[in-house]
């Protein structure tokens, strides 16, 4: 296919490993940049066909459009590869025929015979799949990252997002044509320890399993065409300890040595009334390099739990800092506002009560509309960042505090200013799952903070008035003395409850 990135040492294996006949359930475990997706879904799919032209391919990952994409891929070499065109005539589709199918969601080849499926066909997981079937299922990264819209921060999936991936996996087998030669290829990079790779491995029997490393066993660098010891030094500094370990090294870490478990993360659809309090830690700079300004919103409700609302992480600056603030509280109706306050900090604790309390000309209140406390929270000593997070432990594993189920992106107006941000409740979870060997930490600090300072809603209930007739209305009366003179009972009864059983 003149890619010059494919290397015998690295992709011949590969190679060799899709192509043979037996098993017919295949499990790659490649590093990110492997070009385990060039070869196991666009290019084996079109040797496939040209072996058999009738057979009827499916590929999905994490959504339709990345599938579209590898279909795209695949119709561009039966277009445009001349020397493709030269050497396979007869599966050239006649691409000047009304019939023909020829899209990125179905591509069909010139083949003997007439299905309701083409030959290769695009899905993801959301994708309703309705009266088809396939020879042959290849699965790439049915779970994968989300890129944040305020850092461009590669942010790791969710059990959630996992859920839903074995859900449509387990699906799947009612997909084929033949039980006894359907074909499935699972393709991935690890993200922690109870994920897709993982499922498949430990639940699935029967799977081949093909491994390989960004290093061979003397720590040498396996494809130095593409990643050398200094392009792997790199990345090492750039992905975190953690992020490294598990996308080029496939080593997630073992869940014994997790701190926060993936498990005890719990989700609503939508919250009860809740008493909601915004928390920040500052920072200072806006590149890459810096550390983030982390906003959290999170609310406490009657039933004792705790609510998380917004999540979000970025470089900004002082003036947008408190832009968003505000934005934040008022879209929450927040009556509560941490602050961590340590040298620079401390100017935005300030800055936001001068905000609140910012009169105009005639002594008029310009924020009228917000009513909040300021609480100052200094580190340090005792209050040391990973006492404070660790102090989080027990309310996760009780379960007692929940992210939301959904969030997608949305307006953050303040002023005549609107920033356009999305709910990060995955890169929280992201510092949780990583923590401490993580590459940041912002967001799960700034949380320690929340759930110190929690207060919960109380629902007053409502008193039933009674008819002043009734039992229950005299006894009422008689207990609160408006009868005569008090309870006649209450004096033998406190005495009853304070005696010693030796009294008696």
């Amino acid at each position: 296919m003149q890619n010059r990135w494919l290397t015998v040492k690295v992709h011949k294996p590969l190679c060799d490993f899709l192509q043979s006949p037996h098993p017919i359930k295949k499990l790659i475990e490649l590093p990110r940049g492997f070009l385990k997706t060039t070869i196991a879904s666009e290019y084996f799919p079109i040797w496939l066909a040209i072996n058999n032209p009738a057979i009827r391919v499916l590929i999905v990952q994490n959504t339709f459009d990345n599938a579209a994409k590898r279909v795209h891929e695949i119709r561009s070499i039966f277009e445009s590869k001349r020397l493709f065109r030269a050497l396979y005539p007869e599966i050239i589709p006649n691409f000047n025929s009304k019939s023909m199918r020829w899209s990125d969601e179905c591509a069909e080849v010139n083949r003997p015979e007439t299905f309701p499926e083409g030959t290769f066909e695009a899905a993801g997981i959301q994708t309703k799949i309705v009266a088809r079937h396939y020879d042959v299922i290849i699965e790439d990264d049915l779970v994968t990252a989300d890129v944040s819209d305020l850092s461009e921060e590669e942010i790791a999936p969710n059990m959630e997002d996992v859920a839903k991936a074995i859900g449509w996996h387990r699906m799947a087998t009612n997909l084929s044509i033949n039980y006894k030669t359907f074909m499935r290829i699972q393709i991935g990079t690890r993200w922690f320890t109870e994920d897709m790779i993982n499922y498949v491995k430990t639940q699935e029997p029967g799977y081949a399993h093909y491994f390989m490393t960004v290093v061979d066993d003397n720590g040498d660098p396996i494809y130095p065409e593409r990643f050398d010891e200094e392009v792997l030094a790199g990345k090492k500094i750039d992905m975190g300890t953690y992020m490294y370990a598990t996308q080029m090294m496939l080593d997630p870490l073992p869940l014994s040595k997790m701190i926060f478990k993936p498990f005890w993360n719990r989700y609503y659809d939508t919250p009860p009334e809740t008493n909601n309090i915004l928390a920040i830690d500052p920072a200072i700079g806006e590149t890459k390099q810096h550390c983030d300004t982390a906003f959290i919103v999170a609310g406490g409700a009657n039933n004792g739990l705790i609510y998380i609302k917004e999540a979000m992480a970025g470089q900004y600056t002082l003036d947008k800092q408190i832009k968003i603030a505000f934005a934040l509280i008022r879209k929450y109706n927040v009556r509560k506002l941490i602050v961590e306050t340590i040298a620079y900090q401390e100017a935005l604790a300030q800055a936001i009560e001068l905000e609140r309390d910012k009169v105009d000309g005639e002594g008029v209140k310009i924020n009228e509309d917000v009513h909040f406390t300021v609480i100052r929270e200094t580190p340090g000593g005792r209050d040391a960042k990973d006492a404070r997070i660790q102090s989080m432990i027990p309310f996760f594993e009780s379960g007692k505090i929940l992210f939301p189920k959904r969030f997608s992106a949305y307006q953050l107006k303040y002023g005549d200013q609107t920033l356009s941000i999305t709910k990060e409740m995955k890169k929280l979870e992201k510092q949780l799952r990583e923590y401490p060997y993580g590459k940041k930490r912002d967001l799960i600090d700034v949380l320690a903070y929340i759930v110190r300072n929690i207060g919960y809603k109380r629902t007053k209930k409502e008193k039933v008035p009674l008819d002043p007739y009734s039992f229950e209305a005299i006894m009422e009366e008689i207990e609160k003395g408006r009868v005569g003179s008090g309870y006649p009972f209450a004096k033998a009864r406190a005495y009853s409850a304070n005696a010693s059983p030796k009294s008696w």
